[in-house]
């Protein structure tokens, strides 16, 4: 047949292979019931399926192909456009109706880092986080999941930001490739870091991920979030692979070290069946042992007790203190601080301040 229709994948107005047969037989002065008898059907089932209120079956394409001379796979594929566009506007009037729901997120901060669209709405935020529904997000999210996380004290939890933070660490993880999970080689890998405290921030990130990477653990570092009281978090990916996102949430290197052991101690010491989403109700003897596995790794208690003895810590000592360890100074000061022996505004200029920017 000489007839040249092509399908067009990009209309954006729902044009049913009903519109196209109509057009056909008006063409060619072909009647609906003359229409109905040649194609073997009632004269009920061709108008609806004119009108677009029949589906168009492949079986249906196949008996159009030869009565008009028009490909099955234009049918198909003009039927499935038709459905999808009439889909999609369906539930376009649902995710209107959930505009209190994405106003929820920070969408601005998310766009910022680039993770959507500066004007996404409920359905693209759905896409970001993979989930087909609002219904599905919050059974997803909402459901107790296998991952730990430190959180600050001096900010309210906001749910849609710690979960939109944990979804860039997601995604961020799924690009990079580790072997299955070894704890030997994490506590390998542990012992291993921690003189790398003291290189510059590029090469110890390097390194962290690498040797992470080796022993089954996906190391990633995502920008923060308003509200989120988040900035580590570690979950298993599957039985034989592992997550750890890290923020700078303080900006600088003894916290994201201390933060990262913390998490580490998390995945070899806690039972992988019993953690929730970010820990909002977290254990505290759980916390309290990641805490002390941190401490104890970047520090050693025999070590610590006997600098604590030998006087009040000056930047000097604290320096020395901390090369003999083989670690960096800061996160001697950092502890020292933590422990109420020294004012949190005093040796900071020990710390190696970071930025994202940077």
């Amino acid at each position: 047949m000489a007839t040249d229709i092509r399908y067009s994948a990009h209309l954006d107005v729902p044009v049913s292979a009903g519109e196209t047969i109509r057009e056909l037989l008006d063409e060619r002065g072909i009647t609906q019931i003359d229409f109905a008898v040649r194609l073997g059907k009632s004269e009920k089932f061709v108008s609806q399926l004119i009108n677009g209120k029949a589906s168009l079956t492949h079986e249906t394409a196949i008996e159009l192909e030869r009565v008009l001379g028009v490909p099955s796979s234009f049918w198909n594929a003009a039927e499935a456009q038709y459905r999808d566009v009439l889909a999609r506007r369906s539930q376009q009037l649902e995710l209107e109706a959930q505009s209190e729901w994405a106003g929820s997120f920070p969408r601005k901060e998310m766009a910022a880092n680039g993770w959507i669209a500066r004007e996404a709405g409920p359905g693209e935020l759905l896409g970001y986080f993979g989930v087909s529904s609002v219904d599905a997000y919050t059974q997803y999210w909402g459901a107790p999941r296998r991952l730990a996380a430190r959180m600050s004290t001096a900010y309210t939890a906001s749910t849609p930001a710690i979960a939109a933070w944990l979804r860039a660490g997601e995604i961020a993880a799924e690009s990079i490739q580790t072997e299955p999970y070894s704890e030997a080689e994490l506590r390998h890998a542990v012992q291993s870091l921690r003189p790398a405290t003291r290189e510059p921030v590029g090469q110890w990130q390097q390194l962290m991920r690498e040797r992470c990477a080796a022993a089954g653990v996906a190391v990633v570092f995502v920008p923060d979030l308003p509200k989120t009281r988040c900035h580590a978090a570690s979950w298993w990916a599957s039985r034989s692979r592992a997550v750890i996102i890290l923020g700078l949430r303080y900006k600088t290197d003894d916290q994201v070290w201390f933060s990262f052991f913390h998490e580490v101690g998390h995945l070899l010491l806690d039972d992988r069946r019993h953690a929730s989403l970010c820990d909002l109700d977290r254990d505290p003897a759980s916390e309290a042992r990641a805490d002390a596995f941190a401490a104890d790794t970047l520090i050693p208690p025999d070590a610590y007790t006997a600098f604590r003895a030998s006087g009040r810590p000056t930047k000097a000592s604290v320096t020395t203190f901390a090369e003999s360890l083989g670690i960096a100074p800061g996160i001697v000061v950092g502890r020292l601080q933590k422990d109420g022996l020294v004012p949190y505004k005093q040796m900071n200029d020990l710390k190696v301040q970071l930025d994202w920017t940077k």
